[in-house]
Formats: structure tokens, C-alpha cells, sequence
């Protein structure tokens, strides 16, 4: 499960939220906002817990209130640092104790292994947002930190080690770091040379029982330590067998008790939420896609959503109390834009954008097309919760928004990324209604370049608290060299049998404010409560609703009118 996902699924749980922690100051000279309220737990709570759970070893634990703790205090670089350290160690704990991982690792030979590890070292360079940190040498430096974690970990000793002797392993850690760490590595054939050697000697220590095993745990620290996004993905990697990938895309979480599936969780202002607010967590699972399970399991329900009717999957619910049947309808493929509605006793619109797909702009023109005729003179777009998507549909709504000027840049080596300036000539063809975007601590990535653009050419006025702050680009690359290549056509027409690198590309700078990895986009202005956000947004859209076309929006942070 990637971090985006173990925070998803946690808040819809109903056990985290992030809008309820104090926002960090604004810049230097920048306009003072109104203070938002105090609330629980505080940020040293969040400090305290983690740190507990850091000395524990309880790195999953460490990892939830470490994500809390970043939302709550930006300021403090050590958090991030933190954050990164428990994220790589609770993915590390998860892929040991995968028995699909197991299986994928026990059945590779050594030199797979290894040819695997050299592809990784290959292709990264070639490809890495920021080529200096994806040299050869420092691969392998997080490659053996990787390895290091592993032998200090009881899931990897038990799953690929056999009754190895404590102080064997700990003389093997101490010279994974005094002397293996130091290796010059030039290029990837010195890293499978090296790998190899290396491998050798563990051998001498202890009984292997993959050895394979220790490559494929150096090729994915050589990722993971390039920063949080980059992760090695094995064929089998995200298919947890408690998750239901189909139903959590439309915000909605499954799990189970007793002897039921039940509602675990609804992502809050995901399509579900929106789309039947009545439904709450605990509801019991009783019929999917005109099925009755028997018994209802989340296996059971994972193969009925295999054979969705008319592109749609059909649920029927029974209340945690038994109340009356709940019928809902849940579109094979999720809109990016939902929820259009006239707001009550305003001449404001809303719309959401749940994420970024290649219909985003034209669902967005058909949104505010609709919300005009309606007679909206001034409109609410919702990206809380929004975790971006791709990236340039998210560059094309912008242009959607903005008649003229810088929309991102991006730092990167390949494609359409590669260190390019992303801008809107649209000119009157833009979208001329005034436009309030309210954001929140899980509006990530391309919507982060969509509210950064906006905000940064005065062109909307954002409402809520800070972003998350990833401003990358990610790209799945795929590896081969274990792939069975199809005779006459050089390459191969199956998954890769290696898996893939989930690598970011580019970096993403906002037109003025900078890089928004790590400081997100700031409000102008705040608010941590979601229902007085949206109150807010709609007051402010009516003010701006009301000023003469064509005048400049108010100065960021300006107060509102009584």
C-alpha cells in the first residue's frame, strides 16, 4: 500500500483528520491571515506519540502520527525527515510480510536478482527528476541502508534468513555500514559485480534461504531513498487481499467483522460522500452486482465487483441497526467532476474535482457551463482530498481558468517534463467567472499545480488550510530484463515479470511561490473546520460575484466585507 493510500484509507476510517491542526505562519511579508482555531491533539502530542512509537519499532504507527505531525507543523524540516525514515521502514515492513512478495522473491534465481538490481541502476539515472542524486554511488549507498534495515528486521530474518545467530547479525550490520556503504560503484555492471560479492559473504554468515532475496531488497532502498514517491513495485505489489481497489477509487472503504462486510470508512468529499451522505460506517454488505453472498467475505465481494452490470457496480446495504435497505450505484470508472449544484440562497455554483484525468477540462467547461446557465456569477471548485492525478490535464484546467500567464515549471531529464515552462494564452476563450478553490492538507500533487497557478496570477481566492505538498511527477517504469521477449519484436506483451519503478520525473515550481514540494499552497484565507470552509468560500464568492467585470481580485489575505 503506498503512503497516499494508508492515509486514505485511515481517514476514511474515520481515524485521522487532517484540517483540525494549526497552520504554520506565512512568509515574511506576506499578509497576516485570521488565526484558525486550537484543537486536539496538538502537534507535541502528535511529536510525543510518534517518538514513542519510533523507539517501539512500531515504524506503522510511527509513520500515521508523523504524517499528522508534517501537516501540523511545516516549519519543522526534522518532521519531514522523520516522516521518511518510518514511511521506508513501514513499506519495508509490508512487502516482508507480504507472502505474494515472499513468493516473487523465493522463486528467482540469483543472477535474476541481480540482473533486476542492474536494471535498476541502469535506467534510474537516465530518468530521475534530479539527475546528481541518482549517481551509481549513491544508489548504492541506499541500497545497503536498505539492507542494513532488513537484517534488523524480524520479518525479513524470518521470511528469507534461516535461524541466523543474533551477534552474526550483528557483525554483518556493522560491516554493511563501515565498509560495504563505502564501495566505489561507477555503474551498474559494478553494482551487480558488487551485489554479488556481497551476497557472498552473507553467505558465509548465514544460511540464505532466497538469496536472491538481498538483491531485490537493495534494488528497491536504491529507489526509496531517492525521496518518498520513487518505490520499486514488484508484479504482485497493491494487491493487499483486504482491499477492494474498484470501490476505494469512488471513496469508499470495505472491511470486515465477525461475519459480515461491512462500510469501514467513506472518504470525506470523495464521490461516495457526495453522492449518498446517508451512508455510514458500519452499514452491513448484503448483495453486490445482483448477487447474494453467502457467506459475505471480502474475498467474495472482491470477485462479485469482477462482473459489473452495465458499467456500474450495484450494492444493496443494511444499516448497522438493521434499518432498511440501502441501494447505491457505483460507475465502473469514477467523473472527475461531481457534486455541480447551485449553493442555497447564493448566486454561487459548486463543483469538485476529485482528481485529474484526461476529461477533466472538458467535464469542468460542461461544470461552469451549467452552473452559468443556472445563474451563477461566481463559483466554488472543491479540491480537498484531491491527490492530483495526471498531470497535464491538471495544466490544460488551468488554462481553462487563466487567459494569460505562467501556469508551473518543471525540473526534470525526459518527455514533456524535462525542465520546461508550463503557460495559458487562452485569453478571452477562459472561463471569466471569479473562482473561490477551496484546498485542504490531502489536495496534493497536479491539483497543488492548479491551485498554485490560480493563486499565484490573483486569479481565484483559496479558502482552507495549507497543501500537502508534493509537487513531483511520477512515471511508471517499467523493468524487463526478466521479461520473456516475443520473438521478431524485441519486447514483450505481458506484465513485466520484474515489476516496475514508480519514479518521480520532475519537480513542479509554482509561477511565484516557488517549489511546493514540502510548503504546499497557504490559503488566503484559513480555516480548519470543512463545513465553515465551504461557508466561507461561498460569503467570499458572493462578495466577488458582486465586483464590477474585469476589476483585479482583492490583494491575497485582503478581509472580508461585513
Amino acid at each position: 500500500m503506498t503512503a497516499w493510500a494508508s492515509i486514505r484509507r485511515l481517514l476514511a476510517a474515520g481515524t485521522l483528520a487532517f484540517a483540525a491542526f494549526a497552520i504554520p505562519l506565512p512568509a515574511s511579508g506576506a499578509p497576516e491571515p485570521t488565526p484558525v482555531r486550537s484543537s486536539k491533539p496538538t502537534p507535541t502530542q502528535l511529536r510525543d506519540l510518534a517518538e514513542k512509537a519510533e523507539k517501539a519499532g512500531d515504524w506503522e504507527a510511527a509513520f500515521n502520527n508523523y504524517c499528522l505531525l508534517f501537516v501540523a507543523d511545516r516549519s519543522a524540516i526534522e518532521v519531514r525527515e522523520k516522516l521518511n525514515t518510518a514511511l521506508r521502514h513501514t513499506q519495508q515492513l509490508r512487502r516482508h510480510r507480504d507472502p505474494a512478495f515472499q513468493q516473487f522473491v523465493t522463486g528467482m534465481p540469483l543472477d535474476g536478482g541481480l540482473d533486476l538490481l542492474a536494471e535498476v541502476f541502469q535506467k534510474l539515472p537516465g530518468v530521475y527528476a534530479d539527475r546528481d542524486k541518482a549517481t551509481a554511488q549513491n544508489l548504492w549507498a541506499h541500497a545497503i541502508q536498505e539492507l542494513d534495515r532488513a537484517f534488523g528486521s524480524p520479518a525479513f530474518k524470518q521470511a528469507f534468513i534461516d535461524n541466523p545467530r543474533s551477534d552474526k547479525v550483528e557483525q554483518f550490520r556493522a560491516q554493511l555500514r563501515e565498509h560495504w556503504t563505502r564501495r566505489p560503484i561507477a555503474d551498474h555492471k559494478e553494482a551487480r559485480s558488487g551485489m554479488r560479492r556481497l551476497i557472498a559473504v552473507a553467505q558465509d554468515h548465514f544460511t540464505l534461504k532466497a538469496p536472491a532475496a538481498l538483491a531485490i531488497e537493495a534494488a528497491s532502498g536504491a529507489c526509496s531513498g531517492l525521496d518518498e514517491y520513487t518505490v520499486f513495485l514488484t508484479p504482485s505489489t497493491g494487491t493487499e487481499a483486504n482491499a477492494v481497489p474498484d470501490l476505494a477509487a469512488a471513496g469508499l472503504y470495505l472491511g470486515a467483522i465477525q461475519d459480515a462486510v461491512v462500510i469501514e470508512g467513506v472518504t470525506p468529499n470523495s464521490w461516495f460522500a457526495l453522492t449518498y451522505p446517508h451512508v455510514r460506517r458500519g452499514d452491513r454488505v448484503v448483495r453486490v452486482n445482483n448477487r447474494t453472498i453467502d457467506p459475505v467475505t471480502l474475498p467474495a465481494v472482491a470477485g462479485a465487483l469482477r462482473a459489473p452490470i452495465e458499467g456500474a457496480h450495484h450494492l444493496d446495504l443494511r444499516g448497522a441497526d438493521d434499518d432498511a435497505k440501502i441501494q447505491v450505484r457505483i460507475p465502473v470508472t469514477i467523473p472527475s467532476v461531481y457534486g455541480t449544484r447551485m449553493l442555497p440562497d447564493k448566486p454561487v455554483g459548486y463543483t469538485r474535482i476529485g482528481h485529474f484525468q484526461a476529461s477533466t477540462p472538458r467535464d469542468l467547461d460542461e461544470a461552469l457551463s451549467a452552473l452559468k446557465t443556472a445563474g451563477a456569477r461566481a463559483a466554488v471548485i472543491d479540491l480537498r482530498g484531491n491527490h492530483g492525478g495526471s498531470f497535464l490535464p491538471a495544466v490544460e484546467t488551468a488554462r481553462r481558468l487563466l487567459p494569460a500567464g505562467l501556469i508551473v515549471t518543471t525540473q526534470g531529464q525526459v518527455g514533456e517534463v524535462a525542465n520546461r515552462a508550463f503557460s495559458s494564452a487562452t485569453g478571452m476563450a477562459a472561463h471569466d467567472v471569479p473562482i473561490v478553490l477551496l484546498i485542504d492538507a490531502e489536495t496534493a500533487s497536479a491539483a497543488e499545480v492548479l491551485a498554485a497557478a490560480l493563486k499565484d496570477n490573483n486569479r481565484a481566492t483559496l479558502v482552507g488550510v495549507p497543501s500537502f505538498g508534493k509537487g513531483s511527477v511520477q512515471y511508471p517504469l517499467r523493468l524487463v530484463t526478466l521479461d520473456d521477449v516475443e520473438p521478431g519484436s524485441g519486447k514483450s506483451g505481458k506484465a513485466p515479470k520484474g515489476g516496475t519503478v514508480r519514479v518521480t520525473i520532475a519537480r513542479l515550481i509554482a509561477p511565484t511561490s516557488g517549489p511546493i514540494t514540502g510548503t504546499g499552497v497557504g490559503p488566503h484565507l484559513l480555516e480548519a473546520d470543512p463545513v465553515l470552509q465551504l461557508e466561507l468560500a461561498a460569503e467570499k464568492a458572493e462578495e466577488l460575484g458582486h465586483m464590477p467585470p474585469g476589476m483585479p481580485l482583492p490583494s491575497p489575505g485582503a478581509p472580508m466585507s461585513p
